[in-house]
């Protein structure tokens, strides 16, 4: 199901606060708000470093929503904090941006490895389990599919900019326990999926059950960064209108 892709990296910008995540010794200190910071996390033995951003605005005790980032093959997860981290700072979103290996042996470890991801980030800082969400960028969309169907009480809403679910990994849409609402985005245009490949992917998940909202951008191609502002935004919106969602999908922009 995976395919490599090299894609463009931005840089972060400023990277305001740094810190290690430990298993034993002293708590880390707490985060700033409007900061991000480094962490790193380990478990059976799979190990890799993630940005976490803390919005302005966040408190203990009023849990924010929580959005787990996938980059695309050869991407680094200060590409996808970049684009998501003015829109979360506004909206009052934290983000989790790891820097994975993606391949096979990363989607086989979804099922445990993003739930156990997202249970040592709410060590670290407080959200709302029911506003869990995560986005996938072109080959980090096969694992955002991935998260939606095989660890589907974790994540309550997706969304996925060009991506898809292969044939043969259809078999993951009978594993969901629920059906999780998904937001799918691809310029018509695009160098690596054909608008036949995301339509199939649309109509699979619709036969399956889940919610979803299709979106074709016209004379847009796989450049995520430059329909970004759109894209987060129109998800978001998606995510957030609750279970009424899009069943029959659409086109547009």
């Amino acid at each position: 199901m995976m395919q490599m892709m090299q894609l463009g990296r931005v840089g972060l910008g400023v990277l305001v606060g740094a810190a290690c995540g430990t298993v034993d010794g002293p708590p880390p200190p707490p985060i700033p708000p409007g900061t991000v910071v480094q962490e790193q996390f380990s478990a059976r033995g799979v190990s890799f470093p993630y940005l976490l951003f803390e919005p302005h605005g966040w408190r203990a005790d009023r849990p924010m929503p929580v959005l787990l980032l996938i980059h695309g093959s050869g991407g680094q997860g200060s590409f996808m904090l970049d684009l998501w981290k003015a829109f979360a700072d506004t909206e009052g979103v934290i983000l989790v941006a790891p820097t994975f290996q993606l391949g096979p042996d990363l989607e086989s470890e979804v099922p445990w490895l993003f739930p156990a991801l997202m249970d040592s980030v709410r060590a670290r800082v407080h959200f709302d389990t029911t506003q869990v969400y995560v986005f996938g960028y072109s080959a980090g969309g096969y694992a955002a599919y991935d998260a939606a169907t095989l660890a589907s009480t974790t994540f309550t809403r997706a969304g996925v900019f060009a991506g898809i679910i292969t044939p043969d990994y259809d078999w993951i849409l009978g594993k969901a326990v629920r059906k999780t609402p998904i937001a799918i985005y691809i310029g018509d245009h695009d160098e690596f999926f054909t608008l036949d490949q995301t339509r199939r992917t649309r109509d699979v998940l619709q036969a399956a059950g889940f919610p979803v909202h299709y979106v074709e951008l016209k004379d847009r191609d796989h450049n995520y960064a430059a329909v970004s502002t759109f894209v987060n935004r129109d998800a978001w919106a998606f995510w957030t209108r609750g279970p009424a969602a899009d069943q029959a999908g659409g086109t547009g922009r």
